[in-house]
């Protein structure tokens, strides 16, 4: 006989609300914390192979301290373009700096090449502009002629010549002569005599001898026309002629004629100046030592007023250009200078370095044999005794009158060449004090700014740095 099992008393209503809360409660709770616990082992494992790690790569450190070797910086260095060698009587051309004055070496950063190249894309995108109608700029008038104190000096006599012709020449009294040569009054000049003492504050145009070869139906008149005198006085020099040439053919017959140079005509210098045509949009940008050149203008070819050493090196800018040839022209208009002008390294089509020149890298520097004597042309190797010295001095009044020079170098020795010449040809002490070093030598980079100035190795030619143009904004110069 089986026994029933008591039946279990009914639960109440609340009991069950309350069972079937805390079982959902479990159940919400359970898939909550699972991936709860997944991320926090995930935490710990990582956390071990860190610590793991880096006890791993601790314990090495001692060896690969000593086994490594410590790291090397790489240095930069200036890759220079193509070199060019010197020679002839540029051979001592600038090796020294070429007068960059303020010292500054090639670690310059004003300018660096990224941003002069910058500067450069920015220039050539735009249009070059139209060609220049008149390019030669006069500059700033000359300053006053200082008063002259009477000189005196010998005025060497020519065939012909009396006494009234040597008083209308130096504007003086014939009286005067008379007195101080010793000539009784109204006598003529002792056939003796072959110059006479003159003391004046005028000084007239040098003369030229001028020569002429008898030849089969010459005439006086023919003559006189071609050398421009008048027959009268081309007679009165030729006293020993008679009025007609007797030719003999074991002897030259010679006619022989003083002309005065005539330096005078400033229109036909302006007509020379206004006919100089040269590129437009060449422009400097930089430094003289540490630049480019936009599209580079070529000194022109003209061989009438100068040669050129190396036409591959002979680029400058539109501004450079057109003052070197108006400076030459003034030069050979005003001196009748018939030697040559070799003009030597200038810049490369678009500047930049190139040995032996740390200058010369904007376009604005131009390198000029000094004149020889017409006894030294063709010398290889010439010295400071072969130079017109005269001659040199014109060439740099020329540049200096143009009012667009930043400097001219020469060695301080050589300049009191400079001085005695400007100082025969009229120029006041204030002024050659206000261009050259010499007699003073200036020391140590003082403020007075000279512009004529020493640098070594400028000693068979002078170097020209031109200022820059007033539409080359980029371009700096070097003081």
């Amino acid at each position: 006989m089986t026994l029933a099992s008591p039946a279990r008393p009914p639960r109440p209503a609340f009991a069950r609300r309350w069972y079937a809360w805390w079982v959902l409660l479990v159940v919400l709770c359970g898939g909550l914390a699972t991936p709860l616990v997944r991320e926090a082992a995930a935490a710990g494992t990582s956390a071990k192979k860190k610590s793991s790690s880096s006890k791993a790569k601790k314990k090495p450190t001692k060896k690969t301290a000593a086994s490594k070797p410590a790291a090397i910086k790489p240095v930069q260095r200036d890759v220079w373009g193509p070199s060019s060698v010197p020679d002839g009587d540029f051979a001592d051309t600038d090796t020294d700096g070429e007068g960059d004055l303020d010292d500054e070496s090639a670690a310059d950063t004003d300018d660096p090449a990224s941003e002069l190249e910058a500067i450069e894309r920015e220039l050539l995108s735009q249009p070059a502009g139209p060609e220049p109608e008149i390019v030669y700029a006069e500059g700033p008038p000359p300053p006053p002629p200082p008063p002259v104190k009477p000189k005196s000096l010998k005025h060497e006599l020519i065939p012909g010549e009396t006494l009234d012709d040597v008083a209308k020449r130096y504007q003086v009294a014939v009286g005067d002569l008379e007195k101080w040569n010793a000539i009784k009054a109204g006598a003529p000049i002792p056939k003796k005599k072959k110059d006479l003492r003159v003391i004046t504050t005028h000084s007239p145009p040098p003369r030229e001898k001028l020569e002429h070869i008898v030849k089969r139906g010459d005439t006086w008149d023919s003559i006189a026309a071609g050398f421009g005198v008048e027959v009268a006085r081309l007679r009165q020099q030729n006293p020993r002629l008679g009025d007609k040439f007797k030719l003999d053919p074991k002897k030259k017959l010679k006619v022989v004629c003083w002309k005065d140079l005539d330096l005078s005509p400033l229109a036909e210098l302006g007509t020379k100046l206004s006919q100089i045509r040269v590129r437009a949009g060449g422009v400097s940008i930089g430094k003289p030592n540490r630049g480019k050149l936009v599209r580079g203008v070529e000194l022109p070819d003209r061989p009438d007023l100068y040669v050129k050493r190396k036409p591959d090196e002979a680029y400058g800018s539109t501004h450079t250009v057109m003052q070197t040839i108006a400076a030459i022209t003034r030069f050979r208009h005003e001196s009748r200078f018939k030697g040559q002008v070799v003009i030597g390294g200038m810049s490369r089509p678009r500047g930049g370095r190139f040995r032996p020149h740390k200058s010369h890298q904007s376009g604005r520097d131009v390198d000029i044999r000094l004149p020889l004597l017409r006894t030294s042309e063709g010398k290889k190797h010439t010295t400071s005794a072969d130079v017109d010295w005269k001659a040199t001095w014109q060439l740099m009044r020329a540049f200096l009158d143009t009012g667009e020079v930043e400097y001219i170098f020469l060695e301080y020795n050589l300049q009191k060449r400079i001085y005695k010449a400007a100082r025969e040809s009229g120029v006041s002490r204030e002024q050659l004090d206000a261009w050259l070093e010499w007699p003073v030598k200036i020391k140590k980079r003082s403020n007075k700014r000279v512009l004529i100035r020493h640098v070594e190795g400028h000693t068979t030619h002078m170097h020209v740095r031109i200022r820059c143009g007033a539409q080359e904004k980029h371009c700096y110069s070097s003081r």
